[in-house]
C-alpha cells in the first residue's frame, strides 16, 4: 500500500489559511537558509535519524508535512522515521521544494549581501580599468601610472577609515585663542610709546 502524500497547491492553501500544521523541511541547513516555505522548520534528514532528536523536540498532534528537495525518497524516509517515533500525522509533500517553487508559491529567501570591493567605493575602479586597457595596448608606463593612482586612492580610503574620516593623521584641530595685549605698569603695551 502506498503512502498518502500532500500536494503542494493544497499545502499552500493550508498555509495561506493559517491552518494549525507543522511543516518540517528535511533539506540541509544551507538549502533551508537560502530558501524555505514561510513557517517551515529546518530539521535535516541527517539530524532526524539521530535518536536524541525526539528527546529535544516534542512530537506534535498537529498535522505534520515533510518537505524535501524533490519530494520523493527523502520526504518519504523522513515521514517513516517520524511515524515510527510516534508522529502518526506525518505526510510527505509531493514534488518538494522544486514543485513548490515551480508553482510560484511563497518562499522566504536569504537576502544576499553584495560585498562591494573597496576600489569600487573609492573611485579607484576607473583607474584600475584604464590600467588594464593600457596593459592590453602594451602601454606599460601608462598602466603603471594608472595602477599607482588606483593604489593611492585605496590607501586614502584605508587611511580615512582608520582616522574616522579626518584628512590629516594628526591631532584634532584645536581652536587658536588670540592673546590680548596687556598694558604695562605705565598703561602702555610693550613697543608703544606715549
Amino acid at each position: 500500500m502506498g503512502m498518502t502524500v500532500m500536494d503542494c497547491s493544497a499545502l499552500g492553501v493550508l498555509i495561506a489559511n493559517h491552518e494549525p500544521i507543522e511543516l518540517i523541511d528535511v533539506r540541509s541547513k544551507n538549502e533551508f537558509a537560502a530558501m524555505h516555505i514561510p513557517g517551515a522548520r529546518s530539521l535535516p534528514l541527517g539530524e532526524l535519524v539521530t535518536p536524541k532528536i525526539f528527546r529535544k523536540r516534542p512530537l506534535t498532534t498537529e498535522r505534520v508535512y515533510v518537505i524535501s528537495e524533490n519530494g520523493h525518497a527523502q520526504a518519504s524516509l523522513a515521514t517513516r522515521i517520524l511515524r515510527s517515533a510516534g508522529c502518526v500525522n506525518a505526510v510527505p509533500v509531493d514534488g518538494g521544494m522544486k514543485d513548490w517553487v515551480a508553482r510560484g508559491l511563497p518562499v522566504r529567501r536569504k537576502r544576499i549581501s553584495l560585498g562591494v570591493p573597496a576600489y569600487l567605493n573609492t573611485g579607484a575602479a576607473l583607474p584600475v580599468m584604464a590600467a588594464c586597457v593600457a596593459l592590453a595596448l602594451h602601454e606599460i608606463m601608462v598602466a603603471a601610472l594608472l595602477a599607482g593612482i588606483a593604489g593611492l586612492l585605496l590607501l586614502k580610503t584605508n587611511f580615512l577609515s582608520r582616522t574616522g574620516g579626518r584628512e590629516s593623521g594628526g591631532p584634532e584641530p584645536s581652536r587658536v585663542i588670540k592673546a590680548r595685549r596687556v598694558p604695562n605698569d605705565a598703561g602702555f603695551v610693550e613697543g608703544e610709546t606715549p
